[in-house]
């Protein structure tokens, strides 16, 4: 049963729910839960995420349980969860350092467009962490990590266990890398604001890169395993990560983050003053981009005033990433020739509005990574497969590939991906994998619009 001590986590997040409750189980366990955008192992590794931030941003911000409310609902934590909270706060921030903590999570449910899960984290978790050096002269970086597993989707529950205490030890590793990254240098990409957006970067690309942890993991070896109930079990393994492709990839994350390459779609003289505000910030602006920071100005009269009512969207082809709207009742000018010009002048003066501004455009590129890259179609006409029916299962084994779906237009199959390179590097990697399944040599791949590719 749920102790009806509700203690509130208020969280910001990089690209997730704003605000989100923990709350403390009668048998000492703290629980949350939290929803990403989408369906999928993206959606559900996002979600994850955002559960571990919620819970790392409560540890870090309460030393007591004993909090006082007013509101009538919440009382006192019974004193034994109380002293066990405080007993163990030391170790669980250790292991929230460490990114060591062993959270449990739901299976993934659906609510409307989200994909949620609920999180829960023992307060006497006795996890095995060990502080993680970072050497930048060695080439491989080992740790010591936990995972759990039970027998689905056709795996036993060892082979899941191991594939969780290997995404576990990538996911530990970029922790580690980012914060050493941090720590050496103020220009870094990694801007950490505050523990919560710091958390949730981690987590963010570490789940991105252990989803695909194809030539990140070196070698391991088991510790240790226990048997768990409905035949689960759990092992403890010693993993040796390669450091160079995994910086490498998070660093190729970290500036779809920090400084995307986008196109600006927008009327002038908005579109000028939006790309000369955004080079200003470090984001690069070019005519060839998938990723759009699509802008919109309306002017709206009041009798002989006019006010400016701007829009802004980042977005691709077939997704918005987020959306950002101006204060309009910020000035109001009479009606003039220059009316625009004047109006979009004063609201990109004004500091509250701008870095209101950068912090939605963050939010939807690190959407744009959290859900696994931009996303992108490939049209190949059935004549040059002679297996068209093993598309899904060569595209669903590519490196940075996810989010796969396949349909028929015409004679043409089209697939649909997120990728989390550039569509040059796409296009590569689809025509090798292609080359295994085709009737006869392909023809050259071209890449239409940066966002479509085809043989056609």
């Amino acid at each position: 049963m749920i102790n009806k001590s509700v203690l509130a986590a208020v969280v910001t997040g990089l690209s997730f729910a704003v605000s989100a409750e923990v709350i403390v189980l009668e048998d000492g366990r703290l629980e949350t839960q939290a929803c990403a955008y989408g369906r999928g192992t993206t959606a559900i590794s996002s979600a994850k995420a955002q559960a571990a931030s919620i819970l790392a941003e409560f540890i870090k911000g309460n030393k007591s349980l004993n909090l006082n409310s007013s509101s009538s609902d919440v009382s006192i934590v019974n004193d034994d969860v109380h002293r066990l909270y405080e007993s163990n706060r030391e170790q669980l921030l250790e292991g929230i350092q460490h990114q060591a903590l062993m959270i449990d999570t739901s299976s993934p449910r659906l609510e409307g467009n989200d994909t949620c899960v609920t999180a829960t984290l023992a307060l006497n978790t006795k996890a095995k962490i060990q502080p993680v050096k970072w050497d930048d002269a060695a080439q491989q970086i080992a740790v010591t990590v936990i995972g759990e597993g039970w027998p689905e989707q056709g795996k036993t529950a060892l082979k899941n266990a191991e594939n969780d205490a290997l995404q576990r030890a990538v996911s530990q590793v970029v922790g580690v890398w980012l914060t050493q990254s941090h720590a050496q240098s103020s220009q870094t990409d990694l801007l950490i604001e505050n523990d919560v957006e710091s958390t949730s970067m981690k987590e963010i690309i570490g789940q991105q890169l252990s989803m695909h942890s194809e030539g990140l993991i070196k070698s391991w070896q088991t510790l240790d395993s226990t048997k768990m109930d409905n035949r689960g079990i759990q092992i403890t393994l010693n993993v040796v990560v390669e450091k160079r492709p995994l910086i490498q990839q998070a660093s190729q994350m970290l500036s779809q983050i920090g400084s995307p390459y986008v196109k600006v779609d927008a009327p002038e003289p908005l579109k000028t003053v939006i790309s000369a505000w955004l080079g200003e910030q470090g984001i690069e602006v070019t005519s060839d981009s998938s990723l759009t920071v699509k802008a919109k100005a309306k002017l709206r009269t009041s009798g002989n005033n006019q006010r400016l009512d701007i829009r802004i969207n980042v977005k691709d082809h077939n997704n918005i990433y987020s959306s950002w709207k101006n204060d309009p009742s910020l000035i109001a000018l009479p009606k003039d020739d220059s009316i625009m010009t004047d109006l979009i002048d004063v609201h990109f003066a004004d500091e509250n509005q701008l870095q209101d501004l950068h912090k939605n455009l963050q939010k939807g590129f690190t959407q744009v990574v959290a859900r696994g890259g931009l996303s992108r179609e490939i049209i190949i006409p059935n004549r040059l497969l002679k297996q068209t029916e093993h598309i899904a299962s060569v595209f669903n084994t590519l490196a940075g590939v996810s989010n796969v779906a396949i349909h028929q237009n015409n004679n043409n199959t089209v697939v649909r991906v997120r990728y989390k390179g550039s569509s040059g590097e796409l296009a590569q990697v689809v025509h090798l994998a292609l080359a295994a399944i085709a009737a006869k040599p392909l023809p050259q791949i071209k890449i239409n619009n940066n966002f479509t590719l085809t043989y056609l």
